[in-house]
């Protein structure tokens, strides 16, 4: 078997992997114990974002006008 047919098999064998176990993943969060067994763990995550979160000046949407403002300003300046 050649090394590039090596790699194919292997790459395709992770993709399977990979698809069976986001499946496994899906039918864990969708039972009904599984906040009940977690808990503990979800209630750890939440608390620490709380601790250790940043306070932002702001969301990015001015940023965001800001930068598509200049696009679209360089976009009609190349089309004239």
């Amino acid at each position: 078997m050649t090394k590039d047919k090596q790699i194919k098999n292997w790459v395709a064998g992770w993709l399977k992997t990979g698809d069976k176990l986001s499946a496994i993943k899906r039918k864990e969060l969708r039972e009904e114990s599984y906040y009940e067994k977690n808990r503990d763990i979800l209630n750890g995550m939440l608390q620490y974002a709380c601790d250790h979160k940043t306070i932002r000046k702001s969301s990015g949407l001015v940023e965001q006008q800001r930068i598509f403002k200049i696009l679209s300003s360089k976009r009609n300046n190349s089309s004239q």
